[in-house]
C-alpha cells in the first residue's frame, strides 16, 4: 500500500533498529565522533555568545543556531543516508550542506515557523507537524537539486500513513535515551539552584525575570552540560541511523529481506569533490557477479528443436 510513490511501512520497530545495529556495525565510534562535532559546531558558539554582554550578541547567537543548525542537520543526513547504505562517510560529510546553503536555512526556517504556527493551535499539532516535517533534511541530503518547498511537501507526502510508525519506532529508543541523559540531567540538577535563586527571591522586577531566564539559558548551553550530554550521543547515532533506514523503507528504496536497493533514481554531483554521486548504490554484496544472457527451459527447447526439424507437423 503507497501513497503516490511512497510506502507505508510495515515492518515493526524491532526490525528498523536491527537494520541499523547491522549498518553500525564496525562504524559506532566513526558516527558517534561526527555528531559530536556537529554539536560542537553549533553548541559552542552559541555558548560563547551567550556569555557576552548586551543584547546584540543574543540576536547574533540566535541567528548562529538558526543557520548552522540548517546546514549542519542536512549534512548530518547525508551522512547516516551514506552509512545506511554502507557507503563511506565522515566528517567531511559535515560539509556536505555548505553547498546549497542557502535551501537548507531556508528550508529549516519554513519548519520552525510551521512547527511554531501548529503549536500554537496545542502542543499536539505542533508535535504532529514536527512528525511531518521530519524527513525533509534526509530528502534534501539525498537529492539536493530540489528546493525547500519540495522537500517539505515530500515530507509531509511521505510521512501521510508512517507517522504513527515513526512515533513508535522513537518511542522504542526511550530506554536508552532515558539512561544516557541521567548525567546531563545531574549536570542540570547541579546548576539549577542558582537559576531558580531569582524565583525565590519572591516580586521579581522585569530586569530580575529577564535574568532568570538568561540564568536557564546558560545552563541549558553550559560546557558542563554539553560535556555531561555526550554518552547520549551514542544513542543518537543509533536513532539516526533507524530514521536513515524509515526513510528508505518509505521511499521503496528498501525491502526488508536483505540491503534489496531499487535501481538508482539519479545522480547529483557533490558540490566539493564534483564526484557524480549516485543516492540508491546497490551494495556491492548483493549484486550477481554472473548473470545468463539467457535462461532456458527444457521442455520449451525440445519444442523449439522440433518447432525447426523436418519433422514439424505445421509444413512451414
Amino acid at each position: 500500500m503507497n501513497y503516490g510513490q511512497y510506502n507505508i511501512v510495515q515492518e515493526p520497530a524491532r526490525t528498523i533498529r536491527a537494520l541499523a545495529r547491522q549498518a553500525l556495525q564496525g562504524r559506532w565510534l566513526e558516527a558517534f565522533i561526527l555528531l559530536i562535532v556537529a554539536a560542537a559546531i553549533q553548541q559552542v558558539p552559541v555558548m560563547i555568545l551567550d556569555r557576552l554582554p548586551g543584547s546584540v550578541f543574543g540576536v547574533i547567537s540566535t541567528v548562529y543556531s538558526i543557520v548552522a543548525s540548517g546546514i549542519i542537520s542536512v549534512g548530518v543526513s547525508y551522512y547516516f543516508i551514506k552509512l545506511f547504505r554502507q557507503r563511506q562517510g565522515g566528517l567531511d560529510d559535515l560539509r556536505y550542506g555548505l553547498g546549497f546553503a542557502q535551501k537548507a536555512i531556508v528550508m529549516n526556517i519554513i519548519i520552525i515557523i510551521k512547527v511554531f504556527l501548529w503549536s500554537l493551535l496545542f502542543v499536539i499539532p505542533g508535535i504532529v507537524a514536527g512528525f511531518r516535517y521530519s524527513m525533509a533534511n534526509y530528502i534534501l541530503a539525498d537529492d539536493p537539486n530540489k528546493d525547500p518547498g519540495q522537500c517539505i511537501a515530500e515530507s509531509s507526502m511521505m510521512m501521510r500513513g508512517n507517522k504513527m510508525s515513526y512515533l513508535v519506532l522513537c518511542l522504542s529508543f526511550i530506554g536508552w535515551l532515558t539512561l544516557a541523559s541521567i548525567p546531563a540531567s545531574i549536570a542540570q540538577g547541579a546548576m539549577m539552584p542558582q537559576a531558580m535563586s531569582y524565583l525565590n527571591a519572591g516580586n521579581l522586577t522585569s530586569a530580575e525575570l529577564s535574568e532568570y531566564f538568561n540564568s536557564i539559558a546558560r545552563v541549558a548551553s553550559s560546557p558542563l552540560v554539553f560535556l555531561a550530554g555526550i554518552p547520549a550521543y551514542m544513542v543518537t547515532a543509533y536513532m539516526n541511523t533507524a530514521t536513515a533506514c524509515f526513510y528508505d523503507l518509505a521511499n521503496g528504496n528498501l525491502s526488508v529481506g536483505g540491503y534489496d536497493y531499487a535501481a538508482a533514481q539519479g545522480h547529483v554531483e557533490d558540490p566539493f569533490t564534483g564526484e557524480d554521486v549516485k543516492f540508491t548504490d546497490v551494495p556491492a554484496e548483493v549484486v550477481p557477479q554472473e548473470v545468463p544472457e539467457t535462461f532456458e527451459d527444457p521442455e520449451l527447447k525440445a519444442a523449439e528443436d522440433k518447432y525447426n526439424s523436418d519433422d514439424n507437423i505445421y509444413g512451414e
